[in-house]
């Protein structure tokens, strides 16, 4: 039931209606895409281990998911697409 998605916040994030109302582009590099997620463009490049996991998504409310659910996250969507 994950509908091709590892991780659910930026879904959250694009359909809020106080974020839609309120949205504009800042300058603050905080909030700009990290390119180390950015560039992952396949279910495949998500082969990262406990080590990349902590660097890249350091900071992140992705590590609320934990590397473990993270891992599990890839492996439901790699099964539903028969990968």
């Amino acid at each position: 039931k994950l509908d091709n998605s590892i991780y659910g916040c930026d879904i959250c994030q694009e359909v809020c209606p106080w974020n839609i109302k309120f949205e504009k582009t800042t300058n603050d590099i905080n909030f700009h895409p990290r390119k180390d997620i950015k560039n992952k463009k396949t279910i495949n490049d998500w082969s990262i281990d406990k080590k990349e996991f902590n660097r890249i998504f350091k900071n992140s409310a992705v590590k609320r998911t934990k590397y473990e659910g993270l891992k599990r996250n890839i492996k439901l969507v790699n099964q539903k697409k028969g990968a």
